[in-house]
C-alpha cells in the first residue's frame, strides 16, 4: 500500500515535498555545481548556491530521473504568469513571489492530495529546513505538529539560504502527487540521504511511498509571521 511521506523528514504515514506542475508544457531546467568538498556554501538569497572557479561555468543540469524519480524541473513561464502581479508581502522574495491571496493548510494539502494535485496554491509557515547542496528546496512546518511540506524549485531558479531556517515563508506553487514504486522510493530516498549527507540502507525500505509537494513558482520569507 502506498503511504504519503512528509518532507525531507521522514514520517511512518507520510512525505509531503514540496529537497515545479497542473502539468503544462515543461521548459528543460538548469543547474548548479555541486557544493566543494568541506561542507556547503551559504548562498545569497536568489544567486546561485555553488562556487565556481573564476572563469568556469556552471555545468547544466538535466533532471535525471533514473537517479531521481521525484526531480524537479521548471515550470512553464505563461503557467507562472497565470494570476497576474505579486502581493504586497514584507520579505525576501524569490521567484515572482506570491500572486494568491488566500493560504491553502499543509494539513488541508496532505489530507486532499487528489483534490489539489495539479493546482496552484499558496501555503506558509516557518521553515523547517533547508537544501543543504544547492538551495533548492525548503520545509515548511504544517498546523499538524511533527509534518511539514516541501517546496521544491530546479537548481538555481531559486536559491534559498541556511539562515531561512526559523523564518516565516510564504510560499506559491503547483501540487505535485507522484505515486512511486518501491525502486523509484528507495532511489527517491538515496537521493535525500545524500543531500542531507546522511547514511542509507536501500534494505531498510519495505514500502513504495507517495510524495505530495509544492512546485514552486514563487515565495516570501520573513522574520516573523
Amino acid at each position: 500500500m502506498n503511504r504519503f511521506v512528509f518532507a525531507a523528514l521522514l514520517c511512518p504515514a507520510l512525505i509531503v515535498g514540496a529537497c515545479s506542475e497542473k502539468s503544462a508544457p515543461l521548459a528543460p531546467p538548469t543547474s548548479l555545481q555541486a557544493p566543494k568538498p568541506g561542507g556547503p556554501t551559504e548562498p545569497k538569497p536568489n544567486q546561485p548556491g555553488a562556487a565556481v572557479a573564476d572563469g568556469e561555468k556552471p555545468s547544466p543540469h538535466v533532471c535525471d530521473h533514473a537517479a531521481n524519480p521525484a526531480c524537479a524541473v521548471e515550470i512553464d513561464p505563461k503557467v507562472a504568469a497565470e494570476h497576474g502581479p505579486a502581493q504586497a508581502l514584507d520579505g525576501d522574495k524569490y521567484g515572482q513571489g506570491v500572486t494568491l491571496a488566500e493560504s491553502v493548510s499543509v494539513s488541508e494539502l496532505a489530507a486532499n492530495p487528489e483534490k489539489y494535485a495539479g493546482r496552484r496554491v499558496r501555503i506558509e509557515g516557518e521553515v523547517e529546513d533547508v537544501c543543504q547542496m544547492a538551495g533548492c528546496w525548503f520545509t515548511v512546518k504544517s498546523d499538524t505538529p511533527g509534518k511539514t511540506m516541501k517546496f521544491k524549485v530546479t537548481d538555481g531558479v531559486m536559491v534559498f539560504p541556511q539562515s531561512a531556517k526559523g523564518k516565516w515563508a510564504v510560499a506559491e506553487g503547483m501540487v505535485r502527487k507522484m505515486v512511486l514504486d518501491l525502486e523509484a522510493t528507495k532511489k527517491v530516498l538515496k537521493h535525500e540521504a545524500d543531500e542531507q549527507g546522511r547514511p542509507f540502507d536501500p534494505a531498510s525500505v519495505k514500502e513504495p511511498m507517495t510524495i505530495v509537494r509544492i512546485d514552486g513558482l514563487g515565495a516570501m520569507i520573513r522574520a516573523k509571521k
